[in-house]
């Protein structure tokens, strides 16, 4: 049975113990009602202090008995006025302790008349002779004193003094039992409060939770009434329309995807289809390299797909150290061939070496891509220039340039769209190439901008890496 009690009992614990606005907001105020209850005990404490040192008690008690011995000349009916007023004050006292022990000992009178003799002492005579104003030691213990002398008589009071930490205890419990009188009284107004101020994140919480059945990811549109919830309304709205236009971008782009390869993928069926009932060699080898350039196309495209998919720029980075100059000049040898081919010129302005840390995987794709689009593009007898440079004031700066065709200046903004491709050409490709640099760019952190070509012709594309990204010293 035990066993089985305390998880429940555990569970419960942790329950009443898990964070909660309501409980950090009353906790606060609990607090502050603590410090506040500090405080004014404090300054209490300083205001008695400073009370019984100009104005005690025992000053007021003296006052009030000398005004009524005024009036009287015989000094028989001066003791017994004074020893009426002692057996009162001391009932009073008494009466007090029932209560409290704060009040102990009791309060010593001595009357004299101007010729200096005692007419009435609540005490022996030497232990109260001495009494002055101030702060003395009477019979052993402190006495807060006060004396009085008038035309006819002089009047001597001692009143036994409080200890500290006695007053302080007291005043503590008193203010004590005042605070709990009242906490009700505050800490339910700021309950109902809190309850009715958080009911708006309630509505919030319900609203969020529909929207895993809600396909449209549709705008909250939810007034959370307080200014303080109002931003976050706002940004789960604008969270939501970022959701919603990535949603339309991913279905747009596997739409084209499924557009692009349907294509080689109809062209591959038929011809194998036109292979396998093909009558002559030569219409087996004209379907055959029929069928090979359409399965090239639809590798070429894959192999793009992939690298948009692997250069996400959410994604983390493999940073490595890389020696950016033979990068570039491996890929430009890998290219000569078929740059030759097209007799087209091809160079490159770098340095030696330059040692960099940074995503290899993404650079390459960028330089092997400017280079398809430029290869691709420039006619015969053209060029194409790679520049390359690295400090530590600007970064790494790569160029790639030609002197083609070119981009048309209304169309500079698309050309980086996943399947946007000119009409003012017949240059076959997938639209991808420079969609994967953009995309390239972002993951290094870097930027990518287009302008005019070699002699004011064709295009030139500059990547921008900062140098805090690159860490170069």
């Amino acid at each position: 049975m035990k066993t089985r009690v305390l998880p429940d009992s555990l569970a419960r614990l942790r329950h009443w113990l898990r964070p909660t606005l309501t409980r950090r907001l009353i906790g606060a105020l609990l607090v502050a009602i603590a410090l506040l209850a500090a405080l004014v005990l404090v300054q209490d404490q300083i205001d008695l202090r400073e009370q019984i040192a100009t104005n005690p008690g025992i000053r007021q008690m003296g006052l009030q008995l000398a005004a009524g011995l005024d009036e009287i000349d015989d000094p028989a009916q001066a003791a017994k006025l004074i020893a009426g007023h002692a057996r009162f004050i001391e009932r009073q006292r008494e009466l007090q302790r029932r209560h409290s022990d704060l009040l102990r000992g009791e309060v010593l009178l001595q009357l004299y008349d101007r010729a200096g003799t005692l007419l009435y002492a609540s005490a022996p005579t030497e232990a109260i002779a001495r009494v002055g104003v101030g702060e003395q030691v009477l019979l052993g213990e402190r006495h807060w004193t006060w004396r009085v002398d008038g035309p006819r008589w002089s009047l001597r009071l001692a009143e036994p003094a409080i200890d500290n930490t006695r007053l302080l205890g007291f005043a503590s419990w008193e203010l004590s039992k005042q605070l709990l009188l009242a906490l009700p009284l505050m800490v339910l107004p700021l309950w109902i409060a809190v309850r009715t101020g958080l009911s708006p994140l309630r509505r919030f919480q319900r609203r969020i939770e529909r929207i895993d059945t809600d396909a449209t990811l549709a705008p909250l549109d939810m007034d959370l009434r307080y200014g303080e919830l109002r931003p976050l309304a706002q940004a789960f709205d604008t969270l939501l329309r970022r959701l919603r236009e990535r949603v339309a971008r991913e279905q747009a782009f596997v739409h084209d995807a499924a557009h692009e390869l349907r294509t080689p993928l109809a062209v591959i069926a038929a011809q194998a289809h036109v292979l396998v009932h093909a009558q002559t060699p030569a219409a087996r080898a004209e379907a055959s390299t029929a069928m090979q350039g359409a399965i090239e196309r639809s590798a070429h495209l894959s192999r793009q797909l992939l690298d948009l998919a692997s250069l996400d720029p959410r994604a983390a980075t493999g940073i490595e150290a890389v020696d950016l100059a033979a990068l570039c000049a491996n890929l430009l040898a890998e290219r000569g061939a078929e740059a030759r081919t097209r007799g087209l010129d091809l160079s490159m302005e770098a340095p030696d070496h330059l040692p960099l840390r940074l995503d290899r995987v993404a650079l390459e794709s960028i330089l092997r891509n400017l280079l398809d689009n430029a290869l691709r593009y420039v006619p015969a007898g053209g060029r194409v220039e790679i520049g390359l440079a690295a400090d530590a004031c600007d970064g790494l700066r790569l160029s790639v340039a030609d002197d083609g065709p070119g981009i048309a200046t209304e169309h500079r903004e698309r050309v980086f769209d996943r399947f946007w491709r000119g009409k003012d050409h017949d240059v076959p490709g997938s639209g991808l190439g420079l969609a994967i640099v953009r995309q390239a760019a972002e993951r290094l952190g870097g930027r990518l901008t287009l302008t005019s070509g070699l002699d004011g012709r064709g295009v030139r594309f500059d990547l921008t890496v900062p140098v805090e990204i690159l860490g170069i010293p």
